[in-house]
C-alpha cells in the first residue's frame, strides 16, 4: 500500500462550504489513468486534480483534471484551486505559478495580503471562440430548461476556451433560477452535439451576470462554479460590447441554486472588438487534508 495525500478546498469563495469543492492530490506519482478516474469518482466533486512534476522545469507542476466520469483538457475552478493549494503549501512563494494542463501551460497570478492568499487568477491558454455548429433553437432550449420560450432572450451559441459550452441568454434572473434541466429533452437535443454542457446566463446589471451550468454527461448535475465557462463567456460578452478597445471587467455569480454561492471575477483585454487576453480569478479556502491508502 502507498499513501497519497490530498487537500480539499472550496473555490471561488472566501467562506467554507460555499463555492465549488475541489480535491487536490499534491503528489500523484505512481497513479495511472484508471486510478485517477477511480479516485475522482470516489470524491465525486465536479473535479479532482492530480499533481506531478512538470515536463518543463521552468513551470511549477503538471496538473491533470478529472470529473467523476472523464478527464478534461482544462477547467477553471481546478486551476484556481490547485494553484491556491500549492501556493498555500509553500511550493512556491512566487507571484505567479505555471500549471501544465492538457490544453497547455496556464499561468496563475497569486495575490497575497500580509502573507495570506486572497485571490488566484489564471490567464486562459486559449482565447474564446464561437463555434459555428447549428445550435438548438430557442424553443428547444426553453423546453430543455422547462421555461417559456419568451424567457430565452436570444439564440443559443457555443463558446469555448478549450471546453465548449452552450451559452444561452435568459431574460431575467428569476427565470434563470426557476429553470430545471429535463434530462430526457437534454439527451434528445444534444446527443451527438459538440457540447452537452448547458450554460444559461442572465444579466443583473452592467457588469454582473448570474449563471448556471448543467453537465450531467460529465457526472455533474449542476456545477457551483465554472471558470472555464466564464472564460468562454468573455468572448460572448465582448462581441456584444460596442466599445472597441480596453480592459473589460465583470462579476459572474453562480451556485445559488445548489446552495453553494460562488463569485468569479472575469477580465478581458480587448482590441478592435476582439478579446486578446482573458483572465478568471477568485478566492479559495482550505477545508480538509487526508490520506488515501492504495
Amino acid at each position: 500500500m502507498k499513501d497519497f495525500h490530498f487537500t480539499t478546498c472550496d473555490v471561488f469563495t472566501d467562506r467554507m462550504f460555499s463555492g465549488n469543492p475541489l480535491a487536490v492530490l499534491t503528489d500523484a506519482r505512481g497513479l495511472d489513468d484508471q486510478a485517477m478516474q477511480s479516485i475522482a469518482r470516489e470524491f465525486n466533486f465536479s473535479e479532482t486534480t492530480f499533481v506531478t512534476a512538470p515536463a518543463d522545469s521552468r513551470n511549477t507542476a503538471r496538473v491533470r483534471i478529472f470529473t467523476p466520469t472523464r478527464e478534461l483538457p482544462f477547467a477553471g475552478h481546478p486551476t484556481v484551486g490547485t494553484a491556491f493549494v500549492l501556493a498555500s503549501a509553500d511550493w512556491d512563494k512566487a507571484a505567479e505559478l505555471v500549471l501544465e494542463e492538457n490544453i497547455g501551460p496556464v499561468p496563475v497570478r497569486i495575490e497575497r495580503d500580509n502573507g495570506r492568499i486572497v485571490r488566484c487568477t489564471f490567464t486562459s491558454a486559449r482565447l474564446p471562440e464561437c463555434i459555428e455548429s447549428a445550435p438548438p433553437t430557442r424553443r428547444t432550449v426553453a423546453d430543455m430548461l422547462q421555461i417559456a420560450v419568451d424567457e430565452v432572450a436570444g439564440s443559443p451559441e457555443v463558446w469555448s476556451c478549450g471546453v465548449p459550452y452552450l451559452v444561452t441568454p435568459i431574460a431575467t434572473s428569476h427565470a434563470l433560477m426557476r429553470a430545471q434541466l429535463d434530462l430526457m429533452r437534454w439527451r434528445d437535443a444534444l446527443a451527438g452535439f459538440i457540447t452537452q454542457e448547458v450554460y444559461p446566463i442572465a444579466q443583473l446589471d452592467a457588469s454582473t451576470w448570474r449563471v448556471r451550468m448543467f453537465a450531467p454527461g460529465a457526472g455533474v448535475a449542476e456545477d457551483p462554479a465554472t471558470g472555464s465557462a466564464a472564460a468562454a463567456l468573455a468572448g460572448w460578452l465582448v462581441r456584444r460590447d460596442p466599445r472597441p478597445s480596453g480592459t473589460r471587467r465583470w462579476t459572474v455569480l453562480q451556485g445559488e441554486a445548489v446552495g453553494r454561492p460562488s463569485q468569479i471575477e472575469l477580465e478581458a483585454d480587448v482590441h478592435d472588438g476582439i478579446a486578446q487576453a482573458v483572465r478568471v480569478g477568485g478566492a479559495s479556502v482550505l477545508v480538509s487534508e487526508g490520506v488515501l491508502r492504495l
